[in-house]
């Protein structure tokens, strides 16, 4: 869509009053896919921010209570279904965040807790080089610039919203840093007990 088309929508009133009311419906559903469609359409509005704020906290809300109720059930995310794949973007997009505001921990954190619930060898074995990049205090754009493979992201539905691509420098970091890694992972051990 063109700029002038997106002006043409954000001055349309019935499509702003049915995005409110898919706004109202998918917060009230606790439909996680369906507000990421709506922040999604918000975005590219050019909406304002406190309204976009409002929604990505619904979203995030949605997730930590979906994540809870998988750690009580001590039950994992299945990315075939939508709304767990939705749920771990929500997840991951805030462990980005606390990352590129250099919470190296809180970053390390939720890496390890997607390493952990995500029923996905991919994505699973994908946090590892996050886990030990934070865990190690490397800023996100040295993690971004010096391992993720940014010419070939993977672009399939299912793993777009994830850096899962590395260079081959990746093998070297993750040997060198296999002590930080592993002690990062005893900590979410000595957690469960």
């Amino acid at each position: 869509m063109q700029k002038s088309e997106f002006e043409d929508l954000k001055n349309n009133p019935q499509f702003m009053l049915d995005l409110g009311q898919r706004e109202e419906a998918a917060v009230k559903a606790k439909d996680v896919a369906a507000m990421y469609e709506i922040l999604d359409t918000a975005v590219m509005l050019d909406l304002p921010a406190e309204r976009l704020n409002r929604i990505y906290t619904e979203i995030l809300q949605t997730v930590f209570d979906r994540l809870a109720e998988k750690l009580t059930s001590e039950s994992f995310f299945d990315l075939s279904d939508r709304q767990d794949l939705f749920t771990l973007r929500g997840i991951y997009e805030h462990g980005i965040e606390r990352y590129s505001e250099n919470d190296f921990k809180g970053a390390k954190e939720i890496f390890l807790i997607i390493h952990h619930t995500a029923a996905d060898e991919t994505l699973s074995r994908a946090m590892m080089p996050h886990i030990a990049a934070a865990a190690s205090r490397m800023p996100l754009d040295d993690f971004i610039d010096e391992l993720v493979d940014v010419d070939n992201p993977n672009e399939s539905e299912t793993y777009g919203f994830f850096l899962t691509n590395f260079r081959p420098a990746v093998e070297g970091f993750m040997q060198e840093k296999a002590e930080t890694l592993e002690n990062a992972l005893k900590e979410l051990e000595t957690l469960k007990k």
